[in-house]
């Protein structure tokens, strides 16, 4: 799931990191992690699980304050229409500013199921 959900981020913010952005990432830029979600369910009793079901939260960070809101919803749209990936937002997004970075923010929480 972890690779199919960075490639599909990727398609739309091909800047796109896992837990943590390098100090010299360039924006626009997206970073993504998992922040919870179900223990992987058993069907039967085999040793893989069947299904993979995480909570997983995107940061786009811009220096526009319109453009990540606008790459949100572009985001958005994007995994909804998934190929095999099954990604629900839990919430509207959220407005940030990094004062540190000076960089503009919105943040999603997805809810990703394979």
């Amino acid at each position: 799931m972890d690779q199919a959900l960075h490639d599909a981020i990727a398609a739309v913010i091909p800047n796109c990191y896992g837990t943590v952005a390098p100090p010299e990432a360039v924006p626009p830029y997206a970073v993504w992690q998992r922040i919870g979600g179900d223990s992987s369910e058993y069907l039967d009793p085999a040793d893989e699980p069947q299904v993979d079901k995480s909570q997983v939260q995107v940061r786009i960070f811009c220096t526009d304050v319109l453009e990540p809101k606008l790459k949100m919803r572009a985001l958005t749209t994007a995994l909804a229409s998934h190929e095999w990936l099954v990604v629900r937002p839990m919430s509207g997004f959220r407005d940030d500013f990094d004062h540190d970075m000076s960089l503009f923010v919105a943040e999603r929480d997805f809810e990703v199921i394979v």
